[in-house]
């Protein structure tokens, strides 16, 4: 349709295609084959129901540990806090990063801190 076309049908339903092609680009409209716009359609609503993530993702736990990130406060600062193991807190780190798919401690800290109003 970039070089001009108004039309677009396809080869499996040319017969039927062609003539309701034809009608519609008389119109001067454009015209595509139902099964391409179903397609497109179909296509546009599945990326539509892919969701970036959020922090709504995270649980009330990771939440926190996310909150105290973005204090600057470190694993060992966060574990004796909350009075829980250094490897939990840890463990809440990684599965954060994996749900906002962050990459890295940095990374982690730097979307802790920018979102630090939403906490």
């Amino acid at each position: 349709m970039d070089i001009g076309a108004k039309g677009y049908v396809l080869k499996e339903n040319a017969v039927t295609d062609i003539v309701n092609c034809i009608n519609v680009v008389q119109n001067d409209k454009y015209y595509i084959s139902p099964l391409i716009s179903n397609y497109l359609e179909n296509r546009l609503s599945k990326n539509k129901n892919i969701s970036t993530p959020s922090i709504n993702d995270l649980t009330k736990s990771e939440r926190k540990i996310l909150k105290l990130i973005s204090q600057d406060k470190t694993s060992r600062v966060i574990a004796d806090e909350l009075f829980i193991s250094t490897k939990t807190v840890e463990n809440h780190r990684n599965n954060i990063s994996k749900k906002l798919n962050l990459q890295g401690s940095h990374s982690l800290v730097k979307y802790a801190i920018q979102n630090k109003n939403l906490l």
